[in-house]
């Protein structure tokens, strides 16, 4: 629900019975909550399929998501090394 309150699903119908995909949801919550909101999306879903939605949606894009997967890579996934990891999935 803090993702719609924030805004960040303005292109998602909220009324009737329109269901938005886990996947889309997860990619919108590691983009835009803020790092003491994420454990929402952590206990909503499973930590494997949160960590294949960030490998699969955001790993490949440095650019625009370079920063953020650093900081996920080391908060949240708890790697060790980010700058390695990371460099592993950008094509």
């Amino acid at each position: 629900m803090q993702l719609y309150n924030s805004g960040y699903l303005w292109s998602y119908e909220t009324t009737g019975n329109a269901i938005l995909p886990d996947e889309e949801l997860i990619l919108n919550g590691l983009s835009h909550l803020e790092f003491e909101e994420m454990p929402m999306l952590f206990d909503a879903f499973p930590y494997r399929q949160i960590k294949q939605v960030w490998q699969r949606r955001m790993l490949p894009y440095p650019e625009y998501y370079g920063t953020l997967n650093m900081l996920l890579a080391a908060l949240f996934f708890h790697i060790k090394s980010p700058k390695k990891y990371v460099s592993k999935y950008v094509a």
